[in-house]
């Protein structure tokens, strides 16, 4: 027996064809599988059910790991052994902490933003706000090698934008793409500042988080230029701009030049003589060490590379912390 289909069924078969399609993307945007969630002292990164939260300023690795349960149009909802929270989907709502399970819930956290995508894991975010409105708003990631990547999930799945780092000062890390230039600030005070190629005038964006263990060292040391000395002629050869050393008094320091940054724990810091010039020694171990003069640094690090040198330093900064060396207030 032959089955006719008349225009009618076929319109419908067409309209909840449709309805399931447009069903099938409601959900996938529900059920983020990525979103980056900064709030005042730290983030949360989830991947798929899985959240992991930083604190670059106490921990310059993970904090603490949680899994999610369940979520509703308002929450994402995690726990760990010790705890559950409530993960706002918007930046508006606060963090709520059940410390004890027992559905007693309180704010924990204010909330900076929500960005319902991040593929970077414990990257080193820079997040801004630029003026146009929450979807516009967006994180830089510093990576390895000088490189940098802008996101902007309001605007874009994916990267945004990529960029190479091309300098580093006391303030700013200056990086570049084919269209911009731009400088990322390393303090929360600053703003982005943004200089399109081939264009005098400049724009920017308020800043509005910035997640980097380098932010919070206690003693920070930054150079114009980084090179190579050769112990035969004494002569310096300079191969880039920007370099920084950075240290505390945990035991923690990091080196950083050509994009690239080098954490170590060291074993003492102390005054020393180098080439007949006082110099404070920070000493890794009898292959690591780093030597800090005035307004000039030599570091000697295997794993880096042999008598790189470090010039245009600021001699205010080394004369503060060979003061505290010296009356015995540096405290490790």
């Amino acid at each position: 027996m032959p089955i006719y289909i008349n225009n009618y069924t076929i319109m419908n078969q067409r309209f909840y064809l449709t309805l399931v399609l447009v069903f099938a993307g409601i959900i996938s945007i529900l059920a983020q599988t990525t979103a980056l969630v900064p709030y005042e002292g730290g983030y949360f990164v989830k991947n798929g059910e899985k959240w992991s939260e930083y604190r670059p300023a106490h921990k310059t690795g993970l904090w603490s790991e949680y899994k999610q349960y369940r979520e509703d149009d308002t929450f994402f909802y995690v726990k760990n052994k010790k705890c559950r929270l409530a993960i706002p989907k918007l930046g508006k709502d606060k963090i709520f902490i059940d410390r004890n399970k027992n559905g007693k819930w309180e704010v924990v956290y204010n909330t900076i933003d929500v960005h319902h995508q991040c593929s970077e894991q414990a990257g080193l975010f820079y997040c801004y706000n630029d003026g146009r409105g929450r979807e516009h708003n967006g994180y830089y990631v510093r990576g390895d090698n000088g490189t940098w990547r802008e996101y902007a999930p309001g605007k874009l799945r994916g990267v945004w934008a990529d960029f190479k780092q091309t300098g580093e000062n006391c303030d700013y890390f200056i990086v570049e793409s084919t269209k911009n230039i731009v400088y990322i600030p390393k303090k929360p005070e600053l703003n982005f500042i943004i200089k399109p190629i081939g264009n005098t005038s400049s724009g920017g964006y308020t800043t509005k988080a910035i997640y980097d263990r380098s932010s919070a060292y206690d003693y920070n040391f930054n150079y114009e230029y980084h090179g190579t000395l050769t112990r035969k002629n004494k002569k310096y050869t300079a191969k880039g701009k920007g370099a920084r050393i950075s240290f505390d008094n945990k035991c923690n320091v990091q080196v950083a030049f050509d994009g690239k940054h080098y954490d170590y724990l060291y074993a003492s810091v102390e005054i020393a003589s180098l080439d007949g010039k006082t110099a404070v020694l920070i000493t890794i171990d009898e292959d690591n060490k780093i030597w800090l003069l005035e307004g000039n640094a030599r570091v000697d690090c295997k794993a880096i590379c042999k008598n790189a040198y470090f010039l245009g330093g600021d001699s205010k900064e080394f004369a503060k912390i060979k003061e505290l060396l010296a009356l015995g207030t540096f405290r490790m």
